[in-house]
């Protein structure tokens, strides 16, 4: 049932966000309090895995950004990489610094995924969902959903994977306010 509802929302946000009836509020956003922040929310199902969860994200880093977006986006990026790590694995959340944008990056030394798979990741027609290394469930549309909200943002969402080996998933975000009148 859980499932279910997860999906409903994740379903709604999404339509709501190409009616362009989602709320979008950018402001200035500390990276490495909101990845504090969902850490400590994830920890215990870290815990249950054995998992070390590892914030390297820069104390002076912030980008322009929604809150509740970026939360999302975040949260999602953890709970994946959680979901697909077996026990005593390690996910690690980082920033690097650019010019005009901040890349996040959550990478994790879980299953991975075969190319063949990647490219299903982003489309709704082909919807791609596994079960995570503890049997975890989930919608299959949480990558998708970061990925408009990252590109509401004017950023971008890129995935490097290798099975057997881990996953690492990096989006771009802006540091200043961009026109995004779309």
């Amino acid at each position: 049932m859980k499932n279910l509802v997860n999906l409903m929302n994740t379903l709604l946000t999404w339509a709501r966000l190409q009616q362009g009836t989602l709320e979008f509020h950018p402001n200035p956003i500390s990276v490495k309090w909101l990845v504090a922040r969902n850490i400590e929310i994830l920890s215990l199902h870290a815990a249950q895995k054995q998992i070390t969860l590892e914030n390297l994200v820069e104390d002076e880093i912030s980008v322009h950004a929604d809150n509740n977006m970026l939360n999302t986006i975040i949260r999602n990026l953890i709970s994946n990489a959680l979901k697909f790590t077996p026990e005593g694995g390690i996910v690690t959340i980082s920033t690097q610094q650019h010019e005009t944008s901040v890349e996040l990056s959550v990478s994790d030394t879980g299953i991975g995924i075969g190319p063949e798979d990647l490219a299903k990741l982003f489309r709704i027609d082909m919807k791609f969902k596994r079960p995570g290394t503890a049997r975890e469930e989930g919608t299959g549309l949480g990558l998708l959903l970061c990925k408009e909200f990252i590109e509401r943002h004017g950023g971008r969402i890129s995935i490097k994977s290798e099975v057997g080996k881990g996953t690492t998933i990096t989006c771009t975000l802006p540091k200043e306010p961009i026109d995004n009148n779309q």
